[in-house]
């Protein structure tokens, strides 16, 4: 995973500009730093998080506690693009778990997984608000519904 691990704490000026714009308004501006930090870098690593609760003089413990609380908030290293399939009732019953089959073994990954070369990252996830086209997933900010597993490797390569 030498590739996700490079992906990581923020350069100091990347994130030192996110913090000038945020620094003001002080714990107010934590979830947008937060998710800036993570869009510049991929997750938030312990750096990082150093640096926004003295920058923005929140406690550490408070900056840890929100980047653990929200999933979509990474304190681990991450695939450069993260492929969510929902497993809710509607997408289940449509066939989400051939999905992340096929999904897995495209990516040869199991579900929780980053790829060797820290390009993708797999998880299930309980709802993506598209009940109604089931199956559901989505491929970085991409929403892709209706999706069969023939659907996966033209999807996956884009």
């Amino acid at each position: 995973m030498d590739a996700a691990n490079s992906f990581s704490d923020v350069s100091s000026d990347s994130l030192s500009s996110i913090l000038e714009r945020w620094k003001p308004v002080g714990r107010s501006g934590l979830m947008p730093v937060l998710i800036e930090a993570q869009e510049a870098h991929g997750w938030l690593g312990p750096e990082t998080l150093t640096r926004i609760a003295n920058a923005l003089n929140v406690p550490l413990s408070e900056v840890y506690g929100v980047a653990d609380f929200y999933a979509h908030l990474y304190t681990h290293p991450v695939g450069k693009t993260i492929v969510r399939v929902c497993d809710d009732v509607p997408c289940y019953l449509a066939g989400s778990e051939n999905i992340i089959q096929a999904v897995a073994k495209h990516l040869q990954i199991q579900p929780g997984e980053t790829s060797a070369d820290g390009a993708f990252t797999l998880e299930i996830v309980p709802c993506l608000g598209h009940c109604d086209h089931a199956p559901v997933l989505t491929i970085g900010n991409n929403v892709h519904d209706e999706v069969t597993a023939e659907d996966l490797r033209k999807l996956l390569e884009k």
